[in-house]
This record gives C-alpha cells, sequence and structure tokens, in this order.
C-alpha cells in the first residue's frame, strides 16, 4: 500500500487495468453530535455485483468507467434516515482531472485550491425507485495538505497496487440538505461541523491486496487520529497516526496493537469490536465500536468511542467517529450477490425490493 498526503493525488486518473476502482470519500459529525453521514463517490465500484461478476468470467471487459456510482449515507442520532448506493451508466458520468470535477448522475464534486485552503464542493441529488429522495450541498474546507506528512511510507507486506492518500485529516464543513422520506417525512439536514476527506485507488480487486481492512478517523482536541490496518496472509500491520489539527505533521504514530472483543452478525461476518493502539513514546489510544451502523456480508460501519492516553503528561481526552471493517475476499462470493443487488442499485434496472420503501429500509 502506497500512503501518500498531496491534492494532485485527488484527481481522477485513468484506470486502463481490469478491476481497477478509485474513490473519494467523505464523513463528517455535526456539532451537537446528533448527525452524522457518508458520501462516496466512485469510479469502479469495488461493491458492484455486475462489475466483481465480469471480472471473475471475463477480465478484459471489467473497466472502472463502466461502474460509476456514489454512496449516501445520513444518520440522526444512530439510526439511518436516508441510504443509497447507486450505479449510473457510463454515459451519465464524467471525471474530468482537468476541471477536477466528477460527476454521477446528478450529483457533483468540484475540488479547488485557493489561498492555502482546498475546497470540496458536493451537490447531491438522489430520488429512489420507493421515493425517498436526498438533495443540497455540502462545502468541506481544510488546509493545503503537508506533502511530507507521512514521509514515503509504504506497508511492507503488499503490493503497491492500494494507493491511500490523505487529503484533509480535519476539515470544516457546512450542510445545507433536504431528506424526503415517504416514512418518515421531510428532514433538514442544515448543520456544521468537523469533517474527513481521504482517497483511495487500486489497479486490481481489493482481494488481491489484503485479507481484511479496519479503518477510521477520530478527531481528538489534540489532533486526529487516523487508523488504517489491514491483515496480509494473516498478518496484521497496525498503523495509525495522530495528526495536528492543521495538518502540518504527524504529533505520534502508532505501530502496535491488538483486536478484541470479535462479534458476528446475521451474515457471519466476524470483526473486533475493541481495537487497542500503541505507539513507542507510550501513548495509548482504546476504540470501542459502540452502535453498528452499517452491516452487511463483507461490511461494517460502526459509530466509536474512543479514549487518547498521553504518557508524558498523564492526561486523557475522548471522542466519537466514524470506524469501519471490511473483508473484500466476501464481495466475490457469489452466495451474497442476491442480497447485495436488493440494496445496490443500478439505475436503469432497479431491484423490486428498491421499489418498496418499508422493504428498501430492511436491507439497510
Amino acid at each position: 500500500m502506497k500512503i501518500t498526503s498531496t491534492f494532485d493525488y485527488d484527481k481522477p486518473v485513468k484506470k486502463e487495468n481490469p478491476g481497477s476502482y478509485q474513490w473519494w470519500y467523505f464523513d463528517g459529525a455535526d456539532d451537537s453530535g446528533d448527525w452524522h453521514f457518508v458520501v462516496i463517490f466512485y469510479e469502479g465500484c469495488p461493491f458492484s455485483p455486475e462489475y466483481n461478476r465480469r471480472w471473475e468470467e471475463k477480465p478484459a471487459l471489467a473497466l472502472a468507467e463502466k461502474h460509476p456510482g456514489i454512496t449516501i449515507s445520513i444518520y440522526y442520532k444512530g439510526k439511518p434516515v436516508y441510504y443509497s448506493m447507486s450505479e449510473y451508466p457510463e454515459k451519465d458520468c464524467a471525471f474530468d482531472a482537468d476541471k477536477m470535477k466528477i460527476r454521477i448522475g446528478e450529483n457533483t464534486l468540484e475540488m479547488k485550491v485557493h489561498d492555502g485552503l482546498i475546497s470540496h464542493h458536493i451537490n447531491l441529488y438522489e430520488k429512489l425507485p420507493g421515493g425517498d429522495e436526498v438533495s443540497g450541498e455540502m462545502i468541506f474546507q481544510g488546509p493545503v495538505p503537508n506533502e511530507g506528512l507521512f514521509g514515503d511510507q509504504e506497508n511492507g507486506e503488499t503490493k503497491k497496487d492500494h494507493g491511500w492518500n490523505l487529503t484533509i485529516p480535519k476539515a470544516k464543513f457546512s450542510s445545507n440538505v433536504e431528506i424526503n422520506s415517504v416514512s418518515d417525512g421531510r428532514k433538514k439536514g442544515r448543520f456544521s461541523g468537523i469533517g474527513y476527506h481521504d482517497h483511495n485507488i487500486g489497479s486490481e480487486p481489493m482481494k488481491n491486496e489484503f485479507d481484511d481492512w479496519y479503518w477510521g478517523r477520530l478527531h481528538f482536541k489534540s489532533g486526529t487520529l487516523v487508523y488504517y490496518m489491514m491483515q496480509v496472509a494473516g498478518k496484521m500491520d497496525y498503523r495509525a497516526w495522530l495528526i495536528k489539527p492543521d495538518g502540518s505533521e504527524v504529533l505520534d504514530e502508532f505501530t502496535g496493537g491488538s483486536l478484541q472483543e470479535t462479534g458476528t452478525n446475521f451474515f457471519m461476518l466476524n470483526c473486533a469490536r475493541k481495537i487497542s493502539l500503541s505507539s513507542p513514546s507510550g501513548n495509548k489510544v482504546e476504540i470501542q465500536n459502540r452502535a453498528v451502523l452499517d452491516s452487511g456480508p463483507f461490511y461494517y460501519r460502526f459509530l466509536s468511542d474512543a479514549m487518547i492516553v498521553f504518557k508524558s503528561t498523564e492526561s486523557i481526552e475522548t471522542c466519537t467517529g466514524i470506524s469501519e471493517y471490511i473483508q473484500p475476499s466476501r464481495i466475490h462470493q457469489r452466495l451474497f450477490w442476491p442480497l447485495v443487488r436488493m440494496r445496490y442499485r443500478y439505475v436503469n434496472r432497479p431491484h423490486w425490493v428498491q421499489k418498496n420503501p418499508a422493504l428498501y429500509r430492511w436491507t439497510w
């Protein structure tokens, strides 16, 4: 895995290898802690059953530009109030590296740099077959990252086929989003708070790169902790960084850790609920995955409570953030594809479950 932090690597690139992917990830929590959201733009969505079927059967036809998509997840007080994962036809999407603009259907992402700040402007519009609808805008803004933040780090146990670019560890965001739910009525998501943005890219399916992957971000008072831990050939590589609030430097790096309190879901996907991290300086972090926000055959998303203990000052800080877990080999297991298709929307041919608001909510 190649680890970087530069705005230049946020741009769309041509992906010629079968099974390639590229995604732009954004999350945030409002100042009250009631609202959380995750928005992801994809070119070559790794979760598309059709994309994975093509890669398994006829790899030459499994091209990223044929499978663009977007995921929008909005939570209120730990419960989903809107969810969609939609794949659009290639003709309805655009990835413009020169203009730094992405369009997926009527959803757009524009990226700019001005006066030492990066701005990501997201416009959303999704209307689901069952009638649920989300529309509005989100604006992320943060300092231009220090390109030497990580040095030239790589995970030595893996190849370089997966690249992680930490674009904005800590961003300010504002949201003016309206959610129109058939079941719950209309909600105004007008809020502001602290956000996060990173970017991932790979030249082959994720299952070829790693066995599983724990990821999360937690905004402490002293800095933002980002952990990015991959297991390869049965060996977990613990990687976490406490980054200065302005993103200018790494305050501490955590290279030790352990996984505890393993749990499972309806799909028998096992995942640790508690993560312990330690640094050579003696600082320690405890992360407890408190509430399940999203759960499926190969993936979890959690609302997590965290505590950091600083050895030198004997002080403690706490916060809440978002954590995730994925086991990519399960993405390619055909046993799960019928279930995934209930949730994964092909815009021109939605699943019959998606046309019923109550049934579709059951898949959340």
